[in-house]
């Protein structure tokens, strides 16, 4: 249960860069989230700049229209 909450906030943390936004979302959705507060920062935060490092541009922005001619 634990690694699926620290995916989950890794996975909204890489998709739209946005780490302590994540961070408070999924600790909030486990009762006694706040006990991997640590874990999650960690987590959301490495997920964030990978992200960066793989695409610079986040889901809001990106272009979905690559062809347009």
């Amino acid at each position: 249960m634990n690694f699926a909450v620290v995916g989950a906030a890794a996975t909204l943390s890489a998709s739209i860069y946005a780490p302590l936004t994540a961070l408070v979302l999924v600790c909030n959705l486990v009762p006694n989230g706040y006990q991997l507060f640590v874990p999650i920062l960690i987590a959301t935060f490495a997920a964030k700049y990978f992200a960066r490092l793989i695409l610079p541009y986040i889901i809001y922005t990106y272009d979905f229209h690559l062809n347009k001619g």
